[in-house]
């Protein structure tokens, strides 16, 4: 059979049984809510998606991109996890954090074997690239010195950073940047640095195969027990007990843990 007389088959069936995938303006505006890191408007949207009828008693549905219903659902996930990745670096974030995440996430996908643990994913891809997006936005708010500030420790976060040590990059005092970082931002840049490294650190135990000691030496932890203690207070767990409900969640085979 041509692919034409396939495909006039298969708009035939989809209009004798009132089938259509879904309008392309909620779909792009989904996209678009995402990459906006409008948690908001993506809460919506999921609402949404999750009614399998519209108003008119037609059904939404997906393109079917393979007979095994499995491999149909990553190659979605794929196609998904790509677009959102490039409209993020439209957005202003940064190109290869974006292909990141994606790539990784598509990684993890593949290694699935159920629609309801691809769905999981695809889920915790949205949220993920939402919230690093709702972050994004906020940071080009700020004034030059502070994005600066906020880039530098970024790119640091592997290393003791101090006040003084951001300060002297920047070409200002202490005393002036902390007033202005704590203005600007809502809070010290000792808690931002120590926050986005128990963040990192989160990331690390959902997408490597580090070991907790590993991840504490990283991020110059002083000691394993002041992470842990530092990770439980911020996170609400361990970042033994983190890793194992997140990889049981979505994954048949939990991380192994050497540490």
């Amino acid at each position: 059979m041509s692919i034409k007389t396939e495909l006039n088959t298969n708009l035939f069936f989809n209009r004798e049984n009132n089938l259509k995938h879904i309008e392309q303006d909620n779909e792009f505006g989904f996209y678009r809510a995402i990459s906006t890191g409008n948690k908001t408007l993506v809460e919506e949207y999921k609402k949404m998606f999750a009614r399998s009828h519209n108003s008119d008693d037609t059904i939404v549905l997906q393109g079917m991109l393979s007979q095994d219903p499995v491999q149909s659902q990553k190659y979605h996930f794929a196609i998904l996890a790509s677009l959102i990745a490039r409209l993020c670096i439209e957005e202003g974030l940064d190109r290869e954090t974006s292909y990141g995440m994606s790539d990784i996430y598509i990684q993890k996908a593949d290694t699935l074997n159920s629609v309801e643990k691809i769905y999981e994913l695809r889920d915790k891809l949205v949220n993920d690239y939402t919230e690093t997006m709702h972050n994004t936005k906020k940071k080009q708010s700020y004034s030059k010195q502070i994005a600066k500030a906020i880039d530098y420790i970024s790119n640091n976060l592997n290393t003791r950073i101090s006040v003084a040590d951001v300060a002297e990059k920047l070409n200002v005092t202490p005393s002036y940047l902390s007033k202005l970082f704590a203005k600007e931002t809502g809070q010290s840049i000792s808690v931002y640095i120590k926050t986005e490294k128990l963040n990192g650190a989160a990331d690390l135990l959902k997408y490597s195969d580090f070991t907790i000691t590993g991840i504490s030496e990283y991020y110059h932890f002083s000691s394993q027990s002041h992470f842990t203690a530092a990770f439980t207070e911020y996170h609400g767990m361990t970042p033994k007990k983190y890793r194992d409900a997140y990889n049981n969640i979505i994954f048949s085979k939990p991380a192994k843990d050497k540490s």
